[in-house]
Order: structure tokens, then C-alpha cells, then sequence
């Protein structure tokens, strides 16, 4: 009996003495992370904020807010309200980007978790070079790609399809009497070519001999009136020099 007071003293002792385990309650238990939108990120339209935020005792709230980086002012403006929740691996806002007209361009995005310390800032975490783009870039035109080359080789032949035979009708006397008709038909319509032909070359003949002859004619009239002109000249003289010889007698 005296042994189990004895170990009971003991243990009381061993635990009074020992430390008690504490959790921890300063700014460095704090979690805060933004995980999306990464850094050099670029986003457009509704923006999905994905981190954590929360302190497993002091936490008090957490505010998301943003910041064009070209302006040298820096100037924070909010997305969304304050929210009072702690959050893990959740949505922390949602930025939208078009309805707040939020001009295109590069931004930082900011998480600032709140803590019941008076002493201490709240904790922060930031997330550059976001890009904002809304707006459709124009198109330029591109030269259209060349023809792709075919490195196949020519088709290979085909087998010829046969058809199977077909029996042939033989002719009847209508056809034979079409036939007939139709040759004959083709052989007057040959002949009376010809003739015409016949006719045309005929009369073509017998104008270039009329005209040889015509042409004959007018070279010999053209010589005798050549050759009797210096005659009748002649006559004209002494037709003349006699009637002024009556004249003067």
C-alpha cells in the first residue's frame, strides 16, 4: 500500500513538473497564400481567386484587393467585401474583371488576413505581373501554308471489271430500211455537194476566160489607137494647111 502511494506522489510530481503543450497563437501560425491567379499569369472576364486564408485562434477576417502596377501611385482597391470565414484551399473572391470595367493592362492582386492582435499588421500575400486582356487582339493575315507534297506513289491499277455478256437483238427490216434510207440519203446529199462544187468551179473558168478575153480586146484597141494617132495627126495638118491655103488665094 505504502509502494502505490508512493508511485501516486511520484507521478503527481512528474506531471506538475513537465510542460504542457500550447498551441501556437502569434502571427506566424497565419495562413495566407493565394495559389490562382499565379504569378505572370494572364486572365479575362471572371476571375477565380483560389488560396487559403486562416489562423487556427486569432483570425478576425481577410480582404482581397488589387492594383494596376503601371500606375506609380499604388493604390489598392478592393474585390469583393471582408470576408469573416477562414478558408482552406477554397475561392477566395471572384474578380470580374469586365463588369468593374477594369482596363486592360498588368495587375497585382493582394490577400491581407486579419488577426485579433492589436500590435500586429495583418498578414499579406501578393501576386504579380497578373495580365488583364478583354479586349481581342486583330489578326494579322498570314501567307497561306504551301501545297503538302505527296510522297505517295501512283495509285495502283485496278482490275478491270468485267461485264457479263449481253445478248445482242438482231436487226429487224425497220432497221434495215432506216439504214438504207439513211446511206441513201448521204450519198445524195454527196453527190449534190459535188455537183454544186462542179457548178462553182465551172462558172469560176468561164469568168476568168471572159475576163482574158475582155482584157485582150482592150490591149489591142489601146495598140492600133497608139499606132494610128500620129496618122490621123498627120491628116489633120494637111486638112489644115490646105483650107489655109483657100483661104489666102
Amino acid at each position: 500500500m505504502a509502494k502505490k502511494a508512493t508511485a501516486l506522489v511520484w507521478l503527481l510530481i512528474i506531471m506538475s513538473v513537465a510542460p504542457t503543450p500550447t498551441f501556437a497563437q502569434g502571427r506566424e501560425a497565419t495562413i495566407a497564400i493565394i495559389t490562382s491567379p499565379a504569378d505572370g499569369s494572364t486572365v479575362s472576364g471572371q476571375v477565380v481567386i483560389m488560396g487559403s486564408a486562416s489562423h487556427p485562434s486569432v483570425f478576425v477576417g481577410y480582404e482581397v484587393e488589387f492594383d494596376n502596377m503601371a500606375d506609380a501611385n499604388e493604390i489598392w482597391l478592393p474585390i469583393g467585401t471582408r470576408v469573416s470565414q477562414p478558408i482552406t484551399e477554397g475561392t477566395l473572391q471572384i474578380w470580374d474583371t469586365v463588369a468593374n470595367n477594369v482596363a486592360d493592362g498588368v495587375y497585382q492582386i493582394r490577400l491581407r488576413v486579419f488577426l485579433n492582435l492589436p500590435d500586429e499588421p495583418p498578414v499579406e500575400f501578393v501576386v504579380q505581373n497578373v495580365t488583364v486582356l478583354n479586349s481581342v487582339p486583330t489578326l494579322l493575315p498570314t501567307s497561306l501554308p504551301p501545297p503538302a507534297t505527296s510522297t505517295e506513289g501512283p495509285p495502283a491499277p485496278t482490275a478491270p471489271i468485267q461485264q457479263p455478256p449481253t445478248n445482242t437483238p438482231r436487226p429487224t427490216v425497220e432497221t434495215l430500211i432506216n439504214s438504207n434510207n439513211s446511206s441513201s440519203s448521204l450519198s445524195g446529199e454527196t453527190s449534190s455537194s459535188s455537183l454544186n462544187f462542179d457548178r462553182l468551179q465551172g462558172a469560176f473558168c468561164s469568168g476568168a476566160v471572159i475576163a482574158g478575153v475582155f482584157f485582150a480586146l482592150l490591149g489591142g484597141y489601146l495598140a492600133v489607137r497608139a499606132r494610128l494617132r500620129p496618122v490621123a495627126r498627120q491628116i489633120m495638118w494637111q486638112i489644115r494647111s490646105e483650107i489655109d491655103d483657100d483661104r489666102r488665094g
